[in-house]
C-alpha cells in the first residue's frame, strides 16, 4: 500500500511538472532521487503554504537542474516506461523510499541523542531544596508552620509539589494557598494562588520559573493561609501538610555546559596507555 500511494505521488508531481519535447532518458536511481528531492519540496512548501508566494517561485527545475536534466528529459522518461522492458515504477519508488527512510532514521536518531543529552543534564543538576512530610498545625501558634520559605532564588525551574487536608470543622471561609517570589518580607509576584479543597486530600503540582524580571527576589513563599477577602481571615489553621517538596532544575544550556565540562575531566585512557611508544 506504501508502495502504491508512493508511485501515485511520484506520477501526480511529475504532471504538475512537465510539457512535452522528446528527450534523454533519466536512469532510474536517478529518477528515483529526483522524486526524493520534489517530494521534500512539496513537503515545505505544504508547510509553508501561508507564508511563500508560490506563483512566483521556479520550484522544480533547479531540481532537474542539479542532476542536469530538463522538464523534457522527465516527460520523456515517463511517457517511455511502458516501452522499456526492464524499467518499473516500483525500482523508482525504492529508490525514493529508501532515501526518505534512511534520512528519516538518522535524523529521529539525532533527535533521540539530543532529547538524551538534555534529560541527562537536567537530572544530573537537580537540586532538592525542601522535602518534608507530617506538618500539622492544630492549634494559633502552629500557623507559622503553613508559611514555608525557601530561601534561594536563582535563575531556572522549581517544582512544588505537596499534598495536604483542610480539616472539615475549619471555619475560614476562602481560603487559598499561595506561591510567591519575595525579596525580604515584601511581596515581588504571586507564581500560583488557588483555592484550598475542605474535608478531603488536596495537592499541589507546578512548576515556576525564575525569571531575568524577578532576579530581585531572594526567596520564595509557601503560604497556606492566605484568604480571598481579609474580612475572612481566621488565626487558626487546622491544616495537615502530608508531604511537600521543592526542586530547582537550572536552565538548560548551563546544565549541559556543566556536563560537558565535568566529562571532559574525565580519563578515558590509562597512563600507561598514553605513553606507550610504538618501536
Amino acid at each position: 500500500m506504501k508502495k502504491l500511494y508512493s508511485i501515485f505521488c511520484l506520477l501526480l508531481v511529475a504532471s504538475m511538472l512537465f510539457s512535452c519535447r522528446s528527450a534523454r532518458t533519466i536512469p532510474d536511481r536517478e529518477l528515483g532521487q529526483i522524486f526524493h528531492d520534489a517530494m521534500l519540496v512539496n513537503a515545505y512548501l505544504q508547510h509553508k503554504r501561508n507564508s511563500v508566494e508560490l506563483d512566483s517561485m521556479n520550484i522544480y527545475e533547479p531540481i532537474l537542474a542539479k542532476y542536469g536534466y530538463t522538464k523534457e528529459d522527465m516527460h520523456y522518461t515517463l511517457n517511455n516506461f511502458a516501452r522499456r522492458k526492464s524499467a518499473s515504477l516500483n525500482s523508482v519508488a525504492d529508490v525514493m523510499i529508501n532515501s526518505l527512510d534512511n534520512e528519516s532514521d538518522a535524523l529521529n536518531e539525532r533527535v533521540a541523542v539530543i532529547d538524551t543529552i538534555d534529560n541527562v543534564a537536567r537530572r544530573r543538576y537537580i537540586q532538592t531544596l525542601l522535602q518534608d512530610t507530617a506538618i500539622v498545625a492544630e492549634v494559633e501558634a502552629d500557623s507559622s508552620l503553613l508559611q514555608i520559605v525557601i530561601p534561594h532564588a536563582q535563575k531556572g525551574n522549581y517544582r512544588i509539589e505537596a499534598t495536604y487536608t483542610l480539616d472539615k470543622e475549619d471555619k475560614g471561609i476562602g481560603r487559598r494557598y499561595a506561591v510567591s517570589w519575595m525579596h525580604d518580607d515584601s511581596l515581588i509576584r504571586d507564581i500560583s494562588n488557588q483555592p484550598i479543597a475542605r474535608g478531603r486530600k488536596g495537592r499541589v503540582a507546578f512548576d515556576a520559573w525564575l525569571a531575568e524580571g524577578d532576579s530581585v527576589a531572594n526567596c520564595m513563599k509557601i503560604d497556606f493561609t492566605r484568604f480571598n477577602l481579609r474580612k475572612n481571615r481566621q488565626k487558626l489553621t487546622k491544616l495537615t501538610i502530608h508531604d511537600i517538596k521543592v526542586t530547582y532544575t537550572p536552565p538548560l544550556d548551563e546544565c549541559v555546559e556543566r556536563l560537558f565540562a565535568e566529562q571532559s575531566q574525565l580519563r578515558i585512557f590509562a597512563d600507561t596507555m598514553l605513553n606507550l611508544k610504538i618501536e
